[in-house]
């Protein structure tokens, strides 16, 4: 039987999904789009190539993309986002 998961748990799961996120990209399609995409090559963990992709899906039109790009920066107004504000910048300015 599957057990309710802790604070303790979720806080685990947190921290392995921050270390992953904070990885370099593997694969070359991965660097060459975020290359193409304009981020520096010390710029290219996970995070970065997921923000990258959802910015791309905003770029197309996607509208769901549009909203979640928007709610991330209204979310974290106060951060410095770096290169993946500039990204987002832009996007806001499509919708």
């Amino acid at each position: 039987m599957a057990r309710k998961r802790t604070k303790k748990d979720k806080k685990k799961l947190s921290d392995c999904l921050a270390e992953i996120l904070s990885l370099d990209v593997s694969g070359e399609e991965h660097t060459e789009f975020l290359k193409a995409f304009g981020v520096a090559e010390n710029r290219t963990d996970n995070k970065t190539l997921i923000m990258a992709r959802l910015c791309e899906k905003a770029k197309s039109g996607d509208i769901s993309a549009i909203k979640e790009v928007r709610a991330i920066m209204n979310e974290n107004e106060n951060q410095d986002f770096g290169v993946i504000a500039e990204i987002i910048e832009a996007v806001k300015n499509v919708g």
